[in-house]
């Protein structure tokens, strides 16, 4: 199945799901494979990015693909945001295949690294918002590894806005950057997880009463 959501082209085969998304700017392809175990395909010219994506599919138990070609400025901040749209599409699409069946549509976690430690909650239910606290010392930082903080807040906003869901983040302790924000991503994948779980009595059903994700 292939449907234009939300301005990009999002197609459903199977166990995987596949969105384009073409701009001015750039064009970004991501996947999310729920078949057997393999490597990632990541390259979004971020190594640390790169790095968190494949946390997220690690925890999701989910391969996560993810390209990003800039046409115009290579700037950090658009390539989070727009990777973030895309694969917020990709799981909302993954969920929505999943209704009819039963599918648990939302989901709540917690990811440790080390010192760190972060909680998430993740909600698909046809309303994009999100909330990113970060009491974490080393969520305060301006930068982790090769990017900025801020840029990593900015996916998670983009993927609310493109899985019109809700998502919840709170960066709760750490001292050292990389454990804190791969704390995150690891509470965030295994919030996905959760959400992405088939439930048979939940047949029909979404995380909001409404019935529908539209």
């Amino acid at each position: 199945m292939t449907e234009t959501y939300s301005g990009m082209r999002v197609r459903v085969a199977g166990d995987r799901v596949d969105v384009e998304r073409i701009t001015r700017e750039a064009e970004i392809r991501v996947a999310i494979d729920f078949g057997a175990p393999r490597e990632p395909g990541l390259s979004t010219s971020i190594a640390f990015f790169d790095h968190m994506l494949e946390m997220l599919g690690w925890y999701g138990d989910v391969a996560v693909d993810a390209t990003y070609a800039h046409k115009t400025f290579r700037l950090t901040h658009v390539v989070c945001e727009d990777i973030g749209l895309a694969l917020g599409a990709a799981a909302a699409a993954m969920v929505r295949e999943r209704i009819a069946g039963g599918v648990e549509s939302t989901g709540f976690a917690l990811g440790i690294m080390d010192e760190a430690r972060a909680l998430s909650h993740v909600s698909f239910e046809g309303r994009s918002n999100h909330s990113v606290v970060r009491d974490a010392q080393g969520s305060r930082d301006s930068h982790v590894e090769d990017m900025l903080s801020a840029d990593l807040v900015a996916f998670f906003e983009g993927f609310a806005q493109g899985g019109r869901c809700t998502v919840h983040l709170r960066l709760e302790q750490g001292v050292d950057p990389h454990h804190t924000w791969e704390a995150a991503f690891r509470a965030f994948g295994r919030a996905l997880r959760e959400c992405w779980r088939e439930n048979p009595r939940r047949a029909g059903r979404t995380a909001g009463v409404k019935g529908t994700l539209d």
